[in-house]
């Protein structure tokens, strides 16, 4: 369900709103179960919701430590086959509070605006069950293949934003949630969504300009530690960003009720599709 919402409607929100407000946040997993009672608690998830957009990240424990590279060009072909196994998205969450029988999310083929790997891994909706006063959130496969347990993380509901950068070489979009951010673009070329990058890079016969081709795609996750901090990369699908700043300071000036979206000055190109602030 989708409501367009504006400045008319409430001083400090615009944008459409595609699902509930106790969903907006910053959310990290903190396992997943299998219908064959095994469980993942190791691989690092983050979903990071604005009013619509959604931008999620997963980075497999497995994944070499190599943050003290410089890029591409520092690592081994066997390395970039490790970064190829990351999986990210992101795009647009629907959600059907009267589905039964539970309410619903969803991101189907079209909700998507670009993701890491070509194939979308995790098709299936998930069925919404929130406890703890809504700072844990259940998501069940309606299959029954996979439950996932999601908690709300502090300082992320100050307020919530998405932006896309104009002109950009690439889509490119960063998602805010309070103290949270997630910086995402896409690569330049396009690829069959039919195979895995590991596939993809088999087909190349792990090439290496084609491996790093496939791989030319971020997904990056930070945090600032105070007010008027920049945000910080904690994880990113390239490792050398780790630490780093993620240079977008001014997105704070977002969450200011003495603001209006209609003179904001942002950097970069940069355009508000949504803003909300509680």
């Amino acid at each position: 369900m989708e409501r367009d919402v504006s400045f008319q409607d409430a001083q400090f929100i615009c944008g459409t709103s595609t699902v509930p407000e106790k969903m907006i946040g910053c959310w990290e997993r903190l396992s997943i179960r299998f219908s064959d009672g095994t469980e993942d608690k190791t691989t690092r998830v983050i979903w990071l919701q604005t009013l619509s957009g959604v931008g999620d990240i997963r980075i497999p424990a497995s994944r070499p430590h190599l943050r003290e590279r410089k890029g591409f060009g520092d690592c081994s072909k066997e390395e970039l086959l490790k970064l190829a196994e990351q999986d990210c998205f992101c795009g647009v969450t629907l959600f059907d509070p009267d589905a039964n029988p539970f309410p619903t999310a969803s991101w189907p083929k079209e909700a998507y605006l670009f993701r890491f790997q070509p194939v979308i891994t995790f098709p299936e909706p998930g069925w919404i069950e929130w406890l703890n006063s809504g700072t844990r959130m259940i998501e069940k496969s309606p299959s029954g293949a996979y439950e996932e347990d999601w908690r709300l993380q502090p300082e992320s509901r100050s307020f919530a934003a998405h932006l896309t950068k104009r002109d950009a070489a690439s889509a490119t979009c960063l998602y805010i949630a309070g103290e949270h951010a997630v910086y995402a673009r896409n690569r330049t070329a396009d690829l069959p969504s039919h195979k895995t990058l590991l596939e993809l890079a088999r087909d190349a016969q792990y090439e290496r300009n084609r491996l790093e081709e496939l791989l030319d795609c971020e997904f990056s996750y930070a945090r600032h530690a105070k007010p008027g901090d920049d945000y910080k990369i904690v994880v990113s699908t390239l490792p050398w960003r780790e630490g780093k700043s993620l240079g977008y300071p001014w997105v704070q000036d977002l969450a200011s009720k003495a603001t209006s979206i209609e003179n904001l000055a942002l950097g970069d190109n940069w355009t508000v599709k949504s803003l909300w602030c509680p």
